[in-house]
C-alpha cells in the first residue's frame, strides 16, 4: 500500500490518496480535476487584458506628407496616442516561451468564488445589479462563458470571473492593478452601460504591491483577501469583451500536437495614463508600453516574436489612432455583440498550407476540436486560392506568417488592417 499525492493547482492543499493500483492513482486523478472551474479534458480557460494607456495628444506634422504624430520634442515616431502593455514570457515557459503576450493567464477557482458575490453586494447593489445585467445583455457569449459549470463556481457569471482573473493576472505579471476604492462609484450612474468606463489603475507602495504579487501567485484566494485588506474592488466595469482565442489542434507545420491549449477571453482596459508597472521576473522577463505601429515595425525586424492571436489583435488597433476612439468603437460593439470563438483551423492545398480562421469560405460548418480527424485539403494550388475561394480570413502557415483577411467573423470587430507594410514579414510563432 503506497501513499500518493498530487497538487490541487496553484493553492497550497493537496490532495492525499490512497493508492492500491495506478488504474485507481489515474482515476482519483481525472475526478479531481474534473471538478475544477476552468479545467476541461483538452483544454484550460484562462483570461488575458488589452491594457491601452492614452499617453499623448496628436498634433498636425508638418513634414513627412503631414498627418498626425505625438505631441512633445523628442517624441516616438508613432501615429497612435496611446500603448499597449506586453510582457516577455520567460524562456523557461512551457507555452510559447521567450514571446511577447498580453498580461492573463489561467482562471482558478477564487475566480469563480461566492465570496466576489459579498464585496460587489458591499459595493452597492444597484451598482451591482447593473453589472450583472450588462453582463449578458448582448446575448450568449461562446462556449467558455455559456457552459454549464459544477454548481460550486456557478455562484457568480462566468462573464465575471473571467474578468476577475484578467485583473489579478495582470496584477500578478505586472503590478498594474485595475481596481476602484470600495467608495469610488464614478462614472456609474445611470449614463453606465451606455458611456464607456475609462480603467482605474489603483496606486499602491512597490513594498507593499511586491508583497501582495507573492501572496496571489501562491494562492488566488488572496486576492479577495486583498481587495478586503485595501478596500478595493476589482473594477470589472471597465473592461470589455474584445476576442476570444481557443488554441488549435496542430501549432506548426511538423504536424505536432498542442500539449497545452487554452480556450482564453480577451478583454480590453482602457486607462487615461501610464501606470506604473514592473515584470515579475517569474513568468515574465521584460515589459514595455508600445504603440501598435511602433510594437508591429519593431517585430518586423526580428526583434522579438509574437504569438499569432497578438499578431492578428494588434493589427486590429492599427484602425484606431485615437484611444478614444477604440474605445468608443469596442464599448459600442460589446453592447451589441458577444465575440466568437476564433478557433484556427488547418487546411493543406497542394503544395502548401494555411490557417483559416472564422469568416473564411474554407472555414468548416463542423469543427473538430481534438484532434480526431484528418487535415482538411482542398485541390488547388496556394497561389491560387483567393481567386478561388475570394472570401479570406487566413494565414500562410509555412513560410512568413502572411494574412490574408477581406471578411470579419461577425461579431461586429473590424478587420485587421494588414495592408500596411514595414521593413519586413512579420513572423508570428507558430
Amino acid at each position: 500500500m503506497v501513499y500518493c499525492f498530487l497538487k490541487k493547482n496553484k493553492l497550497t492543499s493537496i490532495l492525499y490518496t490512497n493508492c492500491v493500483n495506478n488504474e485507481r492513482f489515474k482515476i482519483q486523478i481525472y475526478h479531481h480535476y474534473s471538478t475544477m472551474a476552468a479545467v476541461l479534458k483538452h483544454w484550460r480557460e484562462s483570461a488575458t487584458l488589452l491594457v491601452v494607456a492614452k499617453t499623448s495628444k496628436l498634433i498636425p506634422n508638418g513634414v513627412n506628407g503631414g498627418g498626425l504624430q505625438l505631441e512633445g520634442t523628442g517624441a516616438e515616431q508613432s501615429q497612435y496616442n496611446y500603448k499597449m502593455l506586453m510582457l516577455k514570457r520567460s524562456n523557461k515557459s512551457k507555452f510559447m516561451p521567450n514571446v511577447y503576450v498580453f498580461p492573463g493567464g489561467i482562471a482558478e477557482d477564487a475566480d469563480f468564488s461566492a465570496e466576489w458575490l459579498d464585496l460587489y453586494r458591499k459595493f452597492g447593489e444597484s451598482e451591482s445589479k447593473e453589472l450583472f445585467i450588462y453582463l449578458t445583455s448582448a446575448g450568449t457569449g461562446p462556449p467558455m462563458f455559456s457552459r454549464t459549470r459544477d454548481q460550486e463556481f456557478q455562484h457568480i457569471p462566468s462573464e465575471l470571473a473571467f474578468r476577475i482573473c484578467a485583473i489579478r493576472e495582470t496584477f500578478e505579471e505586472s503590478g498594474v492593478l485595475i481596481a476602484r476604492s470600495i467608495e469610488d462609484k464614478s462614472h456609474l450612474n445611470s449614463d453606465y452601460p451606455r458611456k464607456p468606463v475609462w480603467g482605474t489603475s489603483f496606486p499602491m507602495e512597490t513594498q507593499v504591491a511586491d508583497e501582495w504579487r507573492r501572496r496571489v501567485d501562491k494562492n488566488p484566494l488572496d486576492f479577495i483577501t486583498m481587495c478586503r485588506t485595501l478596500n478595493v474592488i476589482p473594477d470589472v466595469w471597465s473592461l470589455s469583451e474584445w476576442s476570444n482565442w481557443l488554441t488549435p489542434v496542430t501549432l506548426s507545420s511538423t504536424g505536432k500536437g498542442a500539449r497545452r491549449r487554452y480556450d482564453t477571453a480577451f478583454f480590453m482596459c482602457v486607462v487615461d495614463h501610464l501606470p506604473e508597472a514592473m515584470h515579475d521576473n517569474n513568468e515574465t522577463v521584460d515589459l514595455k508600453w508600445i504603440p501598435p505601429d511602433t510594437l508591429l515595425s519593431e517585430y518586423s525586424r526580428s526583434k522579438g516574436l509574437l504569438a499569432p492571436p497578438q499578431v492578428y489583435e494588434v493589427h486590429r488597433l492599427l484602425h484606431f489612432q485615437l484611444v478614444e476612439d477604440l474605445h468608443r468603437f469596442n464599448w459600442d460593439r460589446a453592447l451589441k455583440h458577444r465575440v466568437r470563438q476564433y478557433f484556427p483551423v488547418v487546411v493543406g492545398c497542394e503544395d502548401d498550407f494555411v490557417i483559416v480562421y472564422p469568416g473564411d469560405e474554407l472555414y468548416p460548418e463542423e469543427l473538430d476540436k481534438i484532434g480526431e480527424s484528418p487535415i482538411l485539403t482542398v485541390k488547388c494550388f496556394l497561389e491560387d486560392l483567393p481567386k478561388r475561394y475570394p472570401l479570406m480570413n487566413r494565414m500562410h502557415m509555412v513560410v512568413d506568417g502572411q494574412q490574408w483577411v477581406n471578411t470579419s467573423a461577425g461579431d461586429g470587430q473590424v478587420i485587421p488592417d494588414f495592408e500596411r507594410t514595414f521593413q519586413q514579414s512579420l513572423k508570428p510563432k507558430l
